[in-house]
């Protein structure tokens, strides 16, 4: 009897090997300014993102003044680190996790704002709330949008550093650089103001992933070249909300599980027979 075939069922979308968003946080976008690569392919801005797929109030900041934004970060960041601890015991109660459930977001927000890595025997999350604040979204998007055809244009007319071939062409570029240096230094200013009204605030700080965050562009941050597009302190002064924590995987789902297991059985009884024999 020939077997009855059913449709396939919709493939459950897998996070846990997400790759770095691009441009997910202040020191990615400082980075992304020294090294001004103009042949990077990049997603569609947050900011555009959420316009037309909105974050569920938990998460919305309103945008305002860096004072005014940094306050509502400072009320809405220790509950999104409360939601990374009770991840750690979560985690293991779903068979296939699913990321954009668990953090009430869509799975586009989801691919942006949170990356998860299963290891060996432990589970690393790291959410990227830098993008939260409008006004680091801002300054990504006039980066992407602005900034930056206007930066390669620049360089070609020779406005980069060199005697301007194209007066309209020089005019731009400089107008262009004065408003990514407003954008820049409001998004700092935010992050920084944010983590200070977030200084008592024991579960933001368990959860602190600012200096993994600027490690991880460590290494790109020493090729940048010498001459920068505006300026930008240095890579440790960099603030970031970016938000990390580490658990251990579900034994059950640990590769080599079964393999281990054999040989520990195996250890064990040879241990026996050795403490029968003696």
């Amino acid at each position: 009897m020939r077997p009855v075939r059913r449709p396939a069922a919709t493939p459950m979308i897998r996070l846990q090997r997400t790759p770095v968003p691009a441009l997910a946080s202040l020191p990615a976008l400082a980075t992304a300014l020294r090294h001004r690569d103009h042949r990077q392919e990049l997603p569609t801005p947050w900011a555009t993102l959420v316009r037309y797929d909105p974050l569920v109030p938990m998460y919305r900041i309103p945008p305002g003044s860096p004072e005014a934004e940094a306050a509502a970060a400072s009320q809405v960041l220790p509950v999104v680190a409360d939601r990374l601890r009770r991840l750690t015991t979560a985690y293991a109660e779903w068979h296939e996790f699913d990321a954009p459930a668990f953090f009430d977001l869509s799975v586009a927000q989801t691919l942006r704002l949170v990356r998860i890595v299963e290891r060996v025997t432990t589970v690393h999350v790291t959410f990227y709330a830098d993008q939260l604040l409008p006004s680091f979204a801002a300054a990504v998007a006039y980066w992407q949008q602005e900034f930056r055809p206007a930066h390669w244009e620049g360089s070609r007319n020779g406005v980069d550093g060199r005697a301007a071939r194209n007066a309209a062409t020089a005019a731009h570029y400089a107008a262009c650089m004065a408003e990514m240096a407003s954008a820049w230094e409001r998004a700092m200013t935010t992050v920084a103001l944010a983590r200070r009204l977030l200084r008592d605030e024991i579960g933001f700080w368990a959860a602190n992933g600012a200096g993994e965050e600027r490690n991880r562009y460590r290494d790109a941050w020493a090729r940048a070249p010498g001459s920068l597009p505006l300026a930008l302190p240095a890579l440790d002064r960099i603030p970031t909300l970016t938000l990390t924590v580490d658990f251990p995987l579900p034994a059950a789902r640990q590769p080599g599980r079964l393999r281990r297991l054999h040989r520990l059985q195996l250890r064990r009884r040879a241990g026996r027979l050795r403490a029968r024999s003696a």
